[in-house]
């Protein structure tokens, strides 16, 4: 089954929550209404790097059944070239509770050449887990399937935001960090190895700072083995995702930050250029 975006905001996403509570979390989001992110995908097949899509990741002030939420919105739009091999129109939304930054709310509809699904979780809280309904429809197929989740799993939108505050200046060389990830109706028990701090050059010419992790893949459609992603996030108080490189069954593809505005702190993990 071709999902090639879908997969691939997946991958964006897979800083997820953890379940090692000996982690240090700040005590502020870092992130706020009025961030604006854009990353622009290439995809390689042979020789040829192709600019196959961009996504973009908002984050606004929104009510959701009357009450004030963060909305978490991400659309994926392949680019006129790249429609005429694979035509993409994802969309994403989640909904997350201001006090608790848990999620309510989460919506995906996809739109991949002739494949097309409509997804929604709904979130019910309760003291020490919560109860997810999903509701999913493909073409003339409607699946409902209740879950209880415990309040360390996160679904694609809200994983990232989530990692984000995870304090990383103590992380050690090879730091496992497990996570749980709801994907279509399934939990996976998932993991995130931290690599080390490097410097990456990003298409635009801009450098930055970064931290390196390598995720634990879903093998299967899209990834023949489970470490063929390496995943690069702004060494600051941010954490935006930077660039991440994927080998695919077919080919190579690679996400980069084409630019970012709103954060909440200066991307102090950027590197200026130096003066001719």
């Amino acid at each position: 089954m071709n999902r090639f975006l879908h997969i691939l905001v997946a991958a964006m996403l897979l800083f997820s929550s953890t379940t090692a509570s000996a982690l240090d979390y700040y005590d502020q989001p870092v992130f706020e209404a009025g961030e604006h992110a854009v990353f622009n995908i290439y995809y390689n097949w042979g020789f040829v790097w192709i600019h196959a899509g961009d996504c973009h990741f908002k984050v606004q002030n929104k009510k959701l059944n009357g009450k004030p939420s963060l909305a978490l919105l991400v659309a994926g739009v392949s680019t006129p070239t790249f429609d005429k091999m694979y035509c993409i129109r994802d969309s994403f939304e989640a909904f997350l509770n201001p006090s608790t930054m848990l999620p309510t709310y989460y919506r995906e509809g996809k739109h991949e050449d002739s494949y097309v699904s409509h997804t929604r979780y709904f979130y019910f809280e309760h003291p020490n887990n919560q109860e997810v309904l999903m509701k999913r429809q493909r073409k003339t197929k409607y699946t409902e399937k209740r879950m209880t989740i415990d309040k360390s799993t996160f679904d694609l939108i809200t994983s990232c935001y989530h990692f984000r505050n995870i304090n990383t200046s103590d992380l050690k060389m090879n730091e496992v960090i497990p996570f749980n990830m709801m994907f279509d109706d399934d939990i996976y028990h998932l993991g995130l190895t931290f690599k080390g701090r490097t410097i990456v050059t990003l298409k635009n010419g801009k450098r930055y700072h970064a931290l390196k992790f390598m995720p634990t893949l879903i093998t299967g459609d899209l990834f023949k083995d489970k470490d063929d992603m390496t995943v690069y996030v702004s060494d600051d108080m941010n954490h935006v995702p930077l660039m991440v490189e994927a080998k695919i069954k077919v080919g190579y593809v690679k996400a980069m930050l084409g630019g970012v505005t709103h954060t909440k702190y200066p991307m102090t993990s950027y590197i200026p250029a130096k003066k001719k």
